[in-house]
């Protein structure tokens, strides 16, 4: 009896502890970030096909990348266009993708200027002169790079345009309703004429000096003539004599586009940055391009091949390539090229050498076979691996034909029998960098993709798409404004066979392993098993570190169990980021005095219409690296007074600005009865905060601009 006692006694005991098997392995939670990765493949076989992705609209979406995989034949130039993005293959493309039918010149102009400034930012290194070029490949650059891309995207528009150079500053400037217009995108401004209507020419600004200044307050720092120069380049300015998007893709070849980067750019700082190697770039993206040549399977090994010397093709029965004659070396060539700026290459292959008097070389040449650099040779015997890295790819980085290529050259010699050396197969994995903005990318929702090739015989291509759209990292306002209060969610979910029970969840800003600053942390009663428990967190939104900026976005950050309290089965899923876009709030007033105006009303001799001039500032490069880092105002409220409205003045009447871009202007004109009216007033003119501002940031006073007027001058003029 007492036996059996002590032993329920055990078994309670074993139950009680709920963390240990039978077989005395203990019964865990696994707490879990689970990062909703999603992914999409498309086979296709014809020349052009489209295929639709879709993702929820009411969720954020991350582009992880866009994988193009040759599983037979040739693919002649693969491209792949997306409804979510402007297709950045061609100028003619973009312009496509922009220009919405029905706009005015002006409206043509600006809508590819706010482009230009949405897909590149003003860097310190050296790029390309060539509009394509620059937006595919590199993104950032100097004043000349944005004046060679908004230039050639004008001249595409059919709109004609001139490059202009003040001083040491590289611009640009278009023609239209007769007149040229000084737009510059590196800088993110235009300058209207005193009209506050006309956005003025580089001329028209040194015959008036004062309007060198969006606020034409007082004096500037702008103001003061400028020395400039111009230059035109129609027919196709913007496109150098050697940059292509054109490549080929043969059976076991792979193109994969990351949106992210993995720390490989171009170290060349071009003509005006120097000798010194380029610091990293804030903002890039790094894919790989995998050239593969299987020698059992000869019908896809000549493709990209540029020459072969003493090489048996025909015999297939000993599984390799190998010489023709012994004793003699046999030598292949192939060209790797892709349209992207290659930073490192790795080549690497599979051998077979029988003895000591049996050789094998890899080289590589990156000035089109004048100079070859050895990167490897076989020391062993039987089958041999191969691999070498190199970044001589980054010698490839001015206008020559043979730019975003390399040569790779196997060599082979047999000291007895022909079949004594052969190739298996020969690879290269090229590190892409490029500008990850022009790349096809899907958004919330419905997404078309079409995919296209040059093809002209059959061949099979396989597309892979891959996002994240349920990420466990939420916020109550996706893109919200600096300073804004908002909500972290995250959702943790356990995979485990064990009940949690007090899990602590914390949240960083920036990756805490790195200097990441904490947020805030909450801790979840309980985690069922196959449950999923949600901790909050409240946050002032920035993406400000030590007072600085974060580029492109800030990286929110959440780690399960940060003190490694709680025992889990698995400590390898408790971290998980997303990037978050925290916008400058939208900064909309009236510039100045100077931008309000009074006009005389047509057929209405009694009335004068009060003209205000509204312009959203939002637009500092040293918040945001593009334009749209910056906040759109909504539901603008402009109301005008006969008087302070603070001490009694009376409404003349009020206009609403549905929508305000950054760096956008609207005159807003409210018709004034002056027939009972006579002698000085003072006009004020209020702008209220934005509707979407204040339900963000809370209740803001409105900003006001007065202006006085003399209406026994008016009334004069028109003989009354």
């Amino acid at each position: 009896m007492r036996r059996s006692i002590r032993l329920t006694a055990m078994v309670a005991f074993w139950v009680t502890m709920g963390g240990a098997s039978c077989l005395g392995k203990p019964v865990l939670p696994d707490l879990t970030l689970v990062g909703g990765d999603r992914s999409h493949t498309e086979i296709i076989t014809a020349q052009q096909h489209s295929f639709s992705i879709h993702t929820p609209s009411d969720a954020p979406l991350e582009n992880t990348s866009v994988r193009i995989e040759v599983n037979g034949g040739e693919s002649l130039t693969p491209h792949l266009r997306s409804s979510g993005s402007v297709d950045c293959s061609s100028l003619a493309s973009v312009v496509a993708g922009v220009v919405i039918p029905g706009m005015t010149a002006e409206e043509k102009a600006l809508a590819l200027w706010r482009f230009v400034m949405d897909s590149c930012y003003h860097g310190r290194w050296g790029t390309s002169l060539d509009g394509l070029e620059h937006l595919n490949v590199y993104g950032y650059g100097y004043c000349g790079t944005y004046a060679a891309v908004l230039e050639s995207l004008w001249w595409t528009a059919g709109l004609t345009a001139r490059h202009v150079n003040i001083g040491n500053h590289a611009a640009t400037e278009v023609y239209y309703d007769n007149g040229w217009h000084y737009i510059d995108a590196d800088t993110r401004t235009y300058f209207l004429l005193k009209d506050n209507r006309t956005i003025a020419s580089l001329d028209e600004l040194n015959d008036s000096v004062e309007l060198w200044t969006m606020l034409r307050r007082g004096s500037s720092r702008k103001a003061g003539k400028k020395y400039y120069y111009m230059t035109m380049h129609p027919n196709g300015h913007g496109r150098s004599p050697v940059y292509s998007n054109e490549f080929t893709m043969a059976k076991g070849d792979v193109l994969t586009l990351d949106w992210h980067s993995r720390g490989k750019w171009c170290l060349n700082r071009g003509q005006e940055g120097g000798k010194e190697p380029a610091w990293e770039p804030p903002f890039y993206g790094n894919g790989l391009f995998t050239f593969h040549r299987d020698f059992k399977d000869r019908s896809q090994s000549r493709s990209g091949l540029v020459s072969s010397t003493n090489v048996d093709w025909r015999d297939a029965a000993v599984g390799y390539i190998h010489p023709q004659n012994a004793k003699q070396e046999a030598v292949l060539v192939y060209r790797v090229k892709t349209p992207y700026f290659i930073p490192e290459t790795t080549l690497s292959g599979s051998f077979f050498r029988k003895g000591t008097g049996d050789s094998v070389e890899m080289d590589i040449s990156t000035d089109n076979g004048k100079r070859w650099v050895p990167l490897w040779h076989a020391d062993g015997s039987g089958t041999v691996k191969a691999s070498a890295v190199t970044a001589q790819t980054q010698q490839v980085t001015t206008d020559v034909p043979w730019k975003y290529s390399y040569l790779m050259r196997l060599k082979m010699r047999a000291g007895k029998s022909p079949r004594d050396v052969g190739a298996y197969y020969l690879e290269s994995t090229s590190v892409l960098a490029y500008n990850p903005r022009c790349l096809p990318a899907l958004r919330p929702g419905d997404n078309r993709i079409i995919f296209s090739d040059e093809s002209k015989t059959g061949r099979t291509v396989k597309v892979t798409y891959a996002w994240r759209d349920d990420l466990p990292i939420k916020l109550s306002t996706d893109t919200p404004f600096e300073g804004e209060e908002v909500t972290v969610s995250v959702g943790v979910t356990n995979h485990g066979a064990a009940e949690a029970h007090g899990v602590p969840v914390a949240v960083f800003l920036g990756n805490p392993a790195q200097g990441g600053v904490e947020i805030g942390r909450d801790t979840i009663s309980r985690i069922p098993v196959g449950g999923t428990g949600l901790a909050r967190v409240h946050w002032k939104a920035t993406r400000k570190i030590a007072g600085r900026a974060v580029n492109p976005g800030v990286q929110v950050y959440a780690v399960v169990d940060p003190d490694n309290r709680v025992a889990e089965s698995d400590k390898a899923n408790n971290v998980f980021s997303r990037n978050v876009k925290v916008l400058s709030p939208p900064d909309v007033r009236i510039p100045s005095e100077s931008f309000i105006r009074f006009e005389r009303v047509k057929d209405h001799p009694e009335a004068l219409a009060v003209v205000a001039t509204v312009r959203n500032f939002s637009n500092s490069a040293d918040y945001g690296l593009f334009l749209d880092d910056h906040g759109t105002g909504e539901q603008v409220v402009v109301t005008m007074y006969d008087g302070n409205p603070a001490k009694g003045g009376r409404e003349i009447g009020r206009e609403t600005i549905s929508r305000l871009f950054p760096l956008e202007h609207r005159n807003v004109s409210v018709k004034w009865d002056i027939a009972q009216l006579k002698g000085a007033h003072t006009v004020y003119v209020q702008v209220h905060p934005p509707a979407n501002l204040t339900r963000a940031l809370g209740k803001r006073e409105p900003s006001v601009v007065a202006v006085p007027v003399d209406l026994d001058a008016y009334q004069s003029c028109r003989g009354i």
